[in-house]
């Protein structure tokens, strides 16, 4: 007796095929966009405001010329690793506005 339906083996071929061809594309999808976190790093001279709050980095000894970016409620830590938030409290180069303090800094 021939029967015209397919057999166990035909019957999950199909969707066993799809989902090989379904891992093959997510696994080459996963190899090309996968990223390494890479931390900059930034070395320059750090001048702090008044109130010990804001950091002004500038990348020369010269604060009157190149580029500069301003630090405000960034979290860091002091030489014993204790972690100091940044919102309200002292930044990592004191309070005397005319003290430059040479940094280098990693940014994730």
């Amino acid at each position: 007796m021939v029967t015209d339906r397919p057999g166990p083996v035909k019957r999950f071929l199909a969707p066993v095929a799809v989902g090989v061809i379904a891992v093959v594309a997510f696994t080459l999808w996963w190899l090309g966009n996968r990223h390494t976190a890479t931390a900059d790093v930034v070395e320059g001279w750090a001048m702090p405001n008044a109130a010990g709050t804001v950091v002004s980095l500038h990348d020369s000894d010269d604060t009157r010329s190149g580029n500069s970016y301003i630090i405000a409620a960034a979290s860091w830590s002091d030489s014993e690793n204790v972690w100091h938030e940044g919102a309200g409290g002292p930044t990592c180069v004191g309070t005397d506005t005319t003290k430059k303090t040479r940094v280098r800094l990693g940014i994730p």
